[in-house]
């Protein structure tokens, strides 16, 4: 069965030219360890695994150790860059959904404050995230894959 509701590729170089529309020439860790480029390729927003502390953001305003992350996720309302840690190599893919993409639930939720924020305004209170809906064969409908679109803040 294809799927029409988003794509779902490996991320490479190619990949993210193809689907971003936009070329980079440099490693896998240097893409998610520079904000300018990852703003550069229309991302805004980033939640990021690493084994000391979970960061999430707007992407100017983290600072990626490429030596301690786990998994992360950068993202905007229609696309998304995931990397995660495969052994000792930083693997990931790269998720675009189409334009005439209606077969999707959105939902927020609420965060839970760290590391003092619920003092301080300006931290992520809220995750947006869409749900999109599949068929198998027989047309049962599943929840194919889900994907951060934005922080809100609290001001």
């Amino acid at each position: 069965m294809m799927q029409t509701e988003y794509l779902l590729k490996e991320l490479s170089k190619e990949n993210i030219e193809n689907l971003l529309g936009v070329e980079i020439d440099c490693s896998l860790r240097d893409l998610i360890s520079n904000p300018e480029l990852l703003k550069k390729i229309g991302l805004e927003f980033a939640i990021v695994y690493n084994y000391d502390s979970v960061l999430s953001d707007r992407i100017e305003n983290l600072k990626i150790d490429c030596d301690s992350i786990i998994e992360g996720r950068f993202f905007n309302e229609v696309a998304e860059i995931r990397v995660f840690l495969d052994g000792e190599n930083l693997n990931g893919n790269i998720f675009v959904e189409n334009e005439k993409c209606e077969k999707k639930i959105e939902m927020e939720f609420l965060l839970y404050p760290r590391n003092g924020e619920k003092e301080k305004t300006g931290y992520a209170e809220k995750l947006k995230v869409k749900k999109y809906i599949s068929y198998d064969e027989d047309g049962q409908a599943f929840i194919s894959y889900v994907k951060p679109c934005k922080l809100i803040f609290k001001e």
